[in-house]
């Protein structure tokens, strides 16, 4: 075998390896946030079948709110990240949505974020310092927006 053909096989063997690897390190990342996020998805999930106040209903839908879904779950615009291993969500609420969402720095750090976007306005994010104080803050969204 000639020495270009030698190299191109290395170079086309180098190529599948670099995209074998970088696929496995991103279902890591997805399976580290999954895994991080774990405790607000089940919170979520716990309380997904509760009635949503109609005050805030009306805040979050003042045209149709009697024809929405009354339930948290209908508060639920999107998952972030696989349908089975989901690393966040985003909420309808008064003004605009709230996003909940684990993502990593560039040293390899967790960041648990909350991003209030507001119609018309740019969104405000706000990173925590630990999951446990970024469920808290969820815990009291939600608690503020249930009949309890």
């Amino acid at each position: 075998m000639n020495q270009t053909l030698k190299k191109l096989r290395e170079l086309a063997q180098e190529s599948v390896l670099s995209t074998e690897d970088s696929v496995f390190q991103e279902r890591q990342l997805h399976a580290t946030r999954a895994q991080l996020a774990a405790p607000l998805i089940r919170a979520f999930r716990d309380v997904e079948n509760e009635f949503v106040r109609i005050a805030m209903m009306q805040q979050i839908w003042p045209h149709d709110y009697d024809r929405r879904d009354d339930r948290v779950a209908g508060l639920l615009i999107t998952c972030f990240g696989p349908e089975q291993a989901p690393y966040g969500l985003k909420l309808a609420v008064p003004n605009g949505s709230l996003s909940f969402e684990v993502s990593f720095r560039s040293d390899g750090s967790p960041v648990f974020t909350c991003i209030r976007d507001t119609d018309g306005q740019r969104p405000l994010p706000m990173d925590f310092p630990n999951g446990n104080d970024w469920l808290t803050y969820f815990y009291k969204i939600i608690a503020d927006m249930i009949e309890l």
